[in-house]
């Protein structure tokens, strides 16, 4: 890629000239040189230059979306040619939510593995907010998780696998855990455990007691780990907002994952990936894995 776009990128994301010099490993003063090349071919300043550092002017900002959409471009021409060099790759990078990494994904990567046997797994159990960045960035094949709006900057191609319904999680020894469908009234007594790792999640619950007149939920507990909550609900009596598709996972760790009529929310959720990286065989073999799996589970929402 172009050198002065990168200089112009790195600058922009640093906002240092000292440090992006050091991440590009030239001197201060050829970086300067760069970014002054660009502004006169632009005819624009694209950085004030300020004692706490570099800051983006209006047309800094304006030339950075689509400097970003350049760099995304180049990324995946360079993974289309790789492809037709190459017909696999050594390690699919995946990032998951927890539906997926604590279902789905073991199974379906099994099945991958038995037809190339020696393909790697690179998990990273995160959820939208961490890991679509890392997509964009290259850093990941796939994302696994809710499927949401998208800024049109982003070059991913989504595919929807499955309705997602929220559940309640609680402990086999609480009387509740007995029924088969929870009732608003059986979450109004219930202390909650907050996953913090997806956004709304609290409010959902909020919104749902404010419709259903119970006051407010009280939340004992906060997390940003999903195990961490499945634990406290175990050990603490507490309850947490989980996928209803988890319940055959925890089934067997003294959880009970339940129901509630009416639903506390559904959502969709699939697969995100670089179009690119639509043609590399593993990558096709794990997306139909993850579709034959969840279309062969209809019952379980």
């Amino acid at each position: 890629m172009d050198r002065q776009l990168v200089a112009f990128m790195t600058v922009a994301r640093l906002g240092n000239l000292t440090l992006a010099a050091q991440r590009l490993n030239i001197t201060q003063p050829a970086l300067t040189k760069r970014l002054v090349t660009l502004e006169e071919r632009l005819g624009v300043n694209l950085f004030d230059r300020k004692p706490r550092g570099m800051e983006l002017t209006a047309a800094g900002r304006i030339y950075l979306r689509h400097a970003s959409r350049i760099e995304q471009e180049y990324r995946q021409a360079s993974e289309e040619i790789g492809i037709l060099e190459n017909a696999g790759m050594e390690t699919l990078r995946v990032g998951a939510g927890p539906l997926f990494h604590l279902r789905y994904v073991a199974q379906a990567f099994s099945a991958v593995r038995r037809r190339f046997p020696t393909l790697r797994l690179d998990l990273v159990a995160r959820n939208n907010g961490e890991t679509l960045p890392m997509l964009v960035a290259g850093e990941l094949d796939l994302v696994l998780g809710t499927v949401e709006p998208l800024a049109s900057e982003y070059l991913l191609h989504v595919i929807p696998l499955l309705e997602v319904e929220q559940a309640v999680a609680v402990a086999e020894d609480l009387p509740c855990a007995g029924k088969d469908v929870l009732l608003p009234s059986d979450l109004m007594h219930m202390d909650w455990v907050g996953y913090s790792q997806v956004p709304g999640s609290r409010e959902l619950l909020t919104r749902y007691f404010s419709q259903h007149q119970l006051g407010v939920p009280r939340f004992a507990a906060q997390t940003t780990s999903f195990t961490a909550g499945l634990h406290l609900i175990r050990h603490s009596n507490l309850a947490m907002q989980v996928p209803l598709q988890i319940r055959t996972v925890v089934g067997h760790e003294g959880l009970r994952v339940l129901p509630v009529s009416p639903s506390l929310g559904r959502s969709a959720a699939g697969i995100y990936m670089r179009e690119s990286s639509q043609g590399i065989p593993a990558v096709q073999a794990m997306n139909e894995e993850l579709r034959r799996i969840t279309s062969a589970q209809p019952t379980d929402i």
